[in-house]
């Protein structure tokens, strides 16, 4: 059954003014809000719960998602849709980054971060499209079409703590408000705060849609449809692998061996064994390697920048944290 949120479900009929908030009145909270110093939260069994782990291996292309803003931190998620040479494409939703001052942390699963800065929102879909520096993981490919009423999909995020997945069928298609499409794909699964952002997978792993609110036990995201238009309003079409190997060969056999990034040998120290190293030996190794890979790497030189001020930037919220407690 398909079916409008204006009307029974009494969805506003612009959600760009209230998607930090609520969508329907009590029905739709957003999976996530930003968290406030000297907020008190009671310790209910699925606060708990959500900070246990749940035995979910986390996809490589799932990313969390660290706002600081005026008063304190929105956490969300992020699904990685697209690399070139050196940077990546994140989408995540408007309301986690809305209020954010200054770049955003964001985080993957092999312990890669960086800062990333907002290329462009849609606060009508909730969308937004983070560029970072290029991470390891593989993007996650976007689904040919939108999803069937009855297909199995699952919810992904890192809600408060843990990442985890859920999956149940695809129930219905809404609309954000009147005169726009019914593109809302609706899911049968439980989001948690904090997994506003989040991909929702069809069942072979391609992005079905991208989650930010959930009432009653079903979850609702834009579709792949919707999430394709916008990544074409910047310029993507979404990661192909088969594409991508193509234009690395083409730009390795067009250019030659001495255009292609090099590669920063591993420095290595040989100690006798009956000997420990000195402090001062060690940091001037460190000093050593590092100044090694800057000079024969100016990508390297980024990520170690990048992967630096996203590890400040953790510092800085945990100190506001602190100070906004005592």
């Amino acid at each position: 059954m398909v079916r409008s949120l204006v009307g029974s479900l009494a969805f506003v009929t612009a959600l760009g003014p209230v998607l930090g908030t609520v969508l329907v009145a009590g029905q739709f909270a957003l999976g996530d809000e930003p968290s406030k110093p000297h907020v008190s939260v009671a310790w209910a069994q699925q606060v708990f719960a959500d900070y246990l782990a749940t035995g979910h291996t986390p996809r490589p292309g799932v990313a969390r998602i660290v706002a600081a803003d005026g008063s304190g931190t929105s956490v969300g998620s992020g699904v990685l849709v697209d690399i070139n040479a050196t940077q990546g494409l994140v989408l995540t939703n408007w309301h986690v980054v809305r209020e954010s001052k200054g770049p955003v942390l964001v985080q993957f699963p092999d312990g890669f971060q960086s800062a990333g800065t907002v290329l462009k929102q849609d606060p009508d879909w909730d969308l937004a499209v983070l560029v970072i520096w290029k991470p390891d993981a593989q993007p996650i490919a976007i689904a040919p079409a939108s999803p069937s009423i009855g297909e199995p999909l699952t919810i992904a995020g890192y809600g408060r703590g843990h990442y985890r997945e859920e999956t149940g069928p695809c129930t219905q298609y809404l609309s954000p408000g009147s005169g726009l499409p019914m593109e809302l794909v609706e899911v049968l699964a439980t989001a948690r705060q904090g997994d506003s952002g989040g991909p929702i997978f069809n069942a072979s792993g391609a992005l079905a849609g991208l989650l930010f609110g959930q009432g009653d036990g079903r979850t609702v995201g834009s579709s792949a449809a919707r999430v394709r238009m916008f990544l074409r309003s910047v310029g993507s079409s979404g990661f192909d692998a088969s594409r991508f190997a193509l234009a690395s060969a083409s730009r390795a056999a067009t250019d030659g061996p001495a255009a292609m990034p090099p590669v920063a040998p591993t420095p290595t120290a040989v100690i006798p064994a009956t000997a420990s190293p000195r402090p001062d030996d060690m940091g001037s190794d460190l000093v050593a390697a590092i100044l090694t890979r800057v000079r024969e790497s100016p990508e390297e030189a980024g990520r170690l920048v990048l992967s630096g001020l996203g590890a400040l930037s953790l510092v800085i919220l945990a100190l506001r944290g602190l100070f906004a407690r005592s």
